[in-house]
C-alpha cells in the first residue's frame, strides 16, 4: 500500500477589496455587510478617520483675517466635504468626538474653537442632507427644481446660520439660478430667440458685477 498523500494546507482567503461609496452606502442601509457579527446582525466597520498629522496639515492651510477670524473659502469646503460628504458612510458620535480632540489639539486655541464651530455645524448639516439629499436630484421641471434649490437654501441657513452657508455655498446657490433662469428664458414658447438673448444677456453679465 502506498502512504497517503500529505493534507496540503489551503492559501488564507485573499484580502476584500474596499468597498465604494456606493457600496458602503448600501451596506449601512442594511442590504449587505462584511462587518464583524453583532446580535442585530452584521454590523458594518466605520470608515477610519485621518490621522493627527493628517488633521494638523489641514489646519495649518487654513487662511486668518487681521482680526483672527477664520476665512471661510473653497479650501474649508473641501476639507469639510472630504470629512462629511464623500464618505461612503456618516461620522458615529464616537468618531466626531475623536475628530473634535484631534482638532483640539492642532489648533488649542481661540482658532480652534472657531474651527470646531464650524465643523460642528457643518457635521449636522451633512447628516441632514444626507437623509434628504435625494430630494434636491434629479428634479425634471423649473418649478421643481426652484423649489428644491429653495428647500436646499433654508436648510443650510437653519443648519449653518446665514453668515456660514453665504460663505461656503452662496456663489453655487447664485450660479444655480442663474441656470434655471436661462432654462426658463430657453423653454418659454412665447419669445423668440432674439428676445430670449436679450434676457439672458445680463445674466451672463452677473458674474463679473458680482463683486
Amino acid at each position: 500500500g502506498e502512504a497517503p498523500a500529505p493534507q496540503v494546507a489551503q492559501p488564507p482567503p485573499a484580502p476584500a477589496e474596499p468597498a465604494s461609496p456606493a457600496a458602503a452606502r448600501t451596506t449601512v442601509a442594511g442590504s449587505a455587510s462584511s462587518g464583524p457579527e453583532r446580535a442585530g446582525g452584521a454590523v458594518p466597520e466605520p470608515e477610519p478617520l485621518p490621522e493627527q498629522a493628517a488633521i494638523s496639515d489641514a489646519l495649518s492651510g487654513l487662511q486668518w483675517d487681521r482680526h483672527g477670524r477664520l476665512r471661510v473659502d473653497a479650501r474649508v469646503r473641501e476639507d469639510l466635504d472630504a470629512l462629511f460628504m464623500e464618505r461612503g458612510s456618516r461620522l458615529n458620535a464616537r468618531q466626531f468626538e475623536t475628530l473634535r480632540r484631534r482638532i483640539a489639539a492642532g489648533l488649542p486655541d481661540d482658532r480652534g474653537r472657531q474651527v470646531l464651530d464650524v465643523v460642528e455645524r457643518y457635521y449636522h448639516y451633512s447628516n441632514v442632507y444626507r437623509d434628504l439629499g435625494d430630494t434636491f436630484r434629479y428634479l425634471g421641471t423649473e418649478d421643481e427644481m426652484a423649489r428644491g434649490l429653495r428647500q436646499l437654501h433654508n436648510l443650510r441657513r437653519d443648519y449653518l446660520g446665514v453668515d456660514l452657508a453665504e460663505a461656503l455655498f452662496g456663489e453655487e446657490e447664485r450660479m444655480m439660478r442663474v441656470t434655471l433662469e436661462n432654462m426658463r428664458i430657453q423653454s418659454n414658447p412665447a419669445l423668440t430667440e432674439a428676445q430670449k438673448r436679450e434676457r439672458q444677456r445680463p445674466l451672463s453679465e452677473t458674474p463679473a458685477t458680482a463683486e
